[in-house]
């Protein structure tokens, strides 16, 4: 399980979703990487929709350990910032989004 992302084939850095662009050096060539674990930066609960099973906890997480910075939903609630977290897609309305669960510790 993991969430692909793009890296730059000149400088190696990666970028989640992709970009026409490399943000650090500019190269216009990626090339299809992957990222199982990531690290908790920040997360926030979403009101909860009439008919949800629980509430949606949306996440900013980097992936560990060369990035990239991505929002991804939470299966639960976290503990603390600097979490581990795991990273999986989730195909929901046709498209795979990242999502992700902790890792205990």
């Amino acid at each position: 399980m993991s969430v692909n992302v793009h890296q730059c084939r000149a400088c190696g850095h990666c970028v989640y979703p992709a970009r026409l662009w490399c943000p650090v050096c500019g190269h216009d060539k990626n090339q299809p990487a992957s990222v199982d674990y990531a690290e908790l930066v920040a997360w926030t609960v979403m009101p909860q929709k009439e008919g949800d099973m629980a509430p949606v906890v949306i996440a900013t997480v980097r992936g560990v350990p060369d990035g990239p910075v991505m929002v991804v939903r939470l299966e639960e609630m976290p503990a603390r910032v600097g979490q581990r977290l795991r990273l999986f897609e989730r195909e929901m309305q046709g498209r795979k989004l990242p999502w992700a669960w902790t890792v205990a510790e």
